[in-house]
């Protein structure tokens, strides 16, 4: 979930939702669609059904849904790497 919309790839703004938090806060999603980011070879990674929020305070990235589509990760010295298939 991002507030960012010049990050989204053909954003679809009607498909709205309601975005439940743990401290019981309610946002809109205001659409939905697909992000892109620069790896470090300068290639695009795609990144599908990420929610356009534009209440967020910051970004929400969901660790068990980057499983899901193949990437892994690495923690190391507080940080925290996100790589894909390749």
């Amino acid at each position: 979930m991002t507030r960012k919309k010049d990050w989204f790839i053909n954003l679809n703004e009607s498909s709205k939702s309601r975005v439940h938090f743990a401290d019981n806060s309610i946002l809109t999603a205001e659409g939905i669609r697909r992000v892109a980011f620069k790896r470090k070879d300068g290639k695009d990674i795609v990144v599908e059904e990420v929610l356009f929020v534009p209440g967020m305070k910051t970004n929400l990235l969901s660790l068990g849904q980057l499983l899901e589509k193949r990437f892994f990760m690495r923690m190391d010295n507080n940080c925290l790497k996100v790589f894909d298939k390749y």
